[in-house]
């Protein structure tokens, strides 16, 4: 999976989860340790231009919330989702715009 791929992944857990705390958990202990494992998205780093950025979607949940937090960084300082879907775009640009 290259690094867009992956970026656009954490984007669309991003906007899948934007209301998770009013989504149904389930019932079990084990199904909610699996679900938190394959809803959360490990740790990305990319360069743009002279910024470094990177990314992390982490879902948990309690017996009765879903909790999801997205984790986002330029330069080793906080941002914000908008930061990483500008910095997407540029790429996705790049890439369209550089010969096959």
């Amino acid at each position: 999976m290259t690094i867009s791929n992956q970026i656009l992944d954490i984007i669309d857990q991003a906007e899948k989860f934007r209301n998770a705390y009013f989504f149904t958990p389930p019932a079990g202990a084990k199904m909610r340790r699996s679900y938190e494992r394959y809803n959360s998205r490990g740790e990305i780093t990319w360069q743009d231009g002279k910024d470094t950025f990177s990314a992390a979607f982490d879902v948990t949940c309690s017996c009765s919330n879903v909790y999801a937090k997205g984790l986002y960084t330029r330069n080793g300082k906080k941002t914000t989702l908008t930061a990483i879907k500008n910095s997407y775009k540029r790429m996705a640009a790049l890439d369209a715009a550089s010969p096959a």
